[in-house]
């Protein structure tokens, strides 16, 4: 039977240590990307740890001062000696490029990524053997895991010349004005709402944010649905809601027949046609659902992977991101605070690593209720300060017909609070409550358009 080899390569981790003795910035690069145990042979490890110490001093690293490092803290038997030292010293000289740096280190990296795939699926395989541990706990284990290993595989940032970057930007611009790009933004069909935002652009994550009964469920349904309308996929984790409320208002939304009617039954032979067209729009839309309650983190991870290669979503919602757990409710170490600013940091990456942008709907603090003024501002947001500190673009959600009696009951005022890619603003909208149906406000009369009895808008 053939040996199995552990994935490495002892050739790229000589090279890349070499390299670092002989071009300091190829050191600084190093510290960066690579840790200790991306190099299986343990005398690379305690060489490249070295390194690492001798960098962060500001020292400047050469062979005379490895070596004398080495004998101070008595690790020259560990790197295999003054003979094995030679080796490393002579690997490259001073001819080593950054091109061919660059690929030693990247199978390096890639080998350590492997013997990290290997040991998680390894260990997950003992324990399921063991049948010890529930199985829900194995899978979180290595789903925490992977996605640490994940991590590692991420590209760190690298310096590059503004001039470069705008560049590229103005071809993008003209590419778009030709009409030979599609825009990258994703619509939501507020008008008003998409020329302050722009749209909603890949990697952002955005948070919508409300007291209860304002509507904010059912204005992220309402985005769902106009996107769908333009045949952009979109999915939903509903962490609250059943499948069947959660196409209920979307029916009421689509059909134009109020959501109490179709809740309690009370519809008629005359409302069939009605609820059969909007159905039937309603199976042409890619717009997909999960209803999984109790989801963690790991788990909407590796769903929202799945759906984006699936059916290739642009935006991706969250209802709503307090009920959703770090852990499988296990980060009992952590306040709560603290979990969700983890939640918040996560799925921002996420966002970025898939290319769309997701929507977190969120609560704010009941202190909005103690205070004259009942609008809610980014420090209202409920639970954590990272919600503010991470999002791209913050809507917060306000019925004045809440607390004013005087107010117009259909108008909810949607303020831009943040928004990092452009300009700040108040947009306000019809809701439409009975049909969970949100509108864009004319402001000349503060209605919408009337349409005939018998057609849905």
């Amino acid at each position: 039977m053939q040996e199995i080899k552990v994935p490495h390569n002892p050739d790229a981790e000589m090279s890349v240590l070499s390299a670092c003795l002989y071009k300091p910035d190829l050191l600084a690069r190093a510290v960066v990307e690579l840790q200790e145990d991306d190099f299986y042979d343990p005398r690379h490890r305690v060489l490249f740890s070295a390194l690492k110490s001798l960098y962060n001093e500001a020292s400047a690293v050469d062979g005379a001062i490895l070596l004398e490092y080495l004998k101070k803290h008595n690790l020259l038997d560990k790197v295999g000696g003054l003979n094995y030292l030679a080796e490393v010293f002579d690997r490259i000289r001073g001819s080593v490029s950054l091109s061919l740096f660059e690929q030693h280190l990247r199978i390096v990296k890639d080998k350590a990524i492997k013997r990290g795939i290997i040991n998680t699926f390894s260990e997950t395989i003992r324990l399921a053997y063991e049948d010890e541990m529930d199985a829900d706990n194995i899978l979180d284990r290595a789903e925490k895991e992977i996605f640490d290993i994940r991590m590692r595989t991420i590209k760190s940032a690298q310096w590059v010349p503004v001039g470069d970057v705008a560049r590229r930007l103005l071809d993008t611009l003209e590419a778009r004005v030709s009409g030979d790009l599609p825009p990258e933004a994703v619509l939501t069909g507020f008008k008003k709402l998409d020329e302050i935002t722009g749209g909603f652009r890949p990697g952002e994550w955005i948070i919508v944010a409300a007291r209860p009964s304002v509507g904010k469920t059912a204005f992220v349904l309402n985005i769902h649905r106009n996107m769908a309308l333009d045949g952009i996929p979109t999915a939903m984790f509903s962490l609250e809601m059943t499948a069947e409320a959660l196409a209920m208002r979307l029916l009421a939304l689509e059909s134009g027949i109020p959501m109490f009617m179709l809740r309690e039954g009370r519809i008629t032979v005359k409302d069939l046609p009605r609820l059969a067209d909007a159905v039937e729009r309603m199976m042409e839309m890619p717009f997909y659902i999960d209803v999984t309650h109790g989801i963690d983190i790991f788990e909407i991870r590796s769903k929202a992977r799945m759906v984006v290669q699936e059916y290739g979503v642009k935006m991706i919602s969250i209802d709503y991101l307090q009920l959703m757990d770090l852990r499988g409710g296990r980060g009992k170490n952590m306040t709560r605070a603290e979990e969700l600013a983890k939640i918040s940091r996560s799925l921002k990456i996420l966002a970025g690593e898939l290319g769309v942008s997701i929507v977190g709907i969120s609560q704010v603090s009941r202190e909005v209720e103690k205070r004259a003024d009942k609008k809610p501002t980014m420090a209202d947001l409920r639970e954590s300060g990272a919600l503010e500190q991470d999002a791209d673009i913050i809507l917060l959600l306000y019925r004045p017909g809440q607390y004013d009696k005087d107010a117009d009951e259909s108008l909810v005022e949607v303020d831009v609070a943040k928004n990092r890619q452009g300009s700040q603003g108040t947009v306000k909208l019809h809701f439409y409550r009975e049909f969970m149906r949100f509108a864009d406000w004319h402001e000349e009369d503060g209605s919408i358009e009337e349409v005939e009895e018998d057609v849905p808008w």
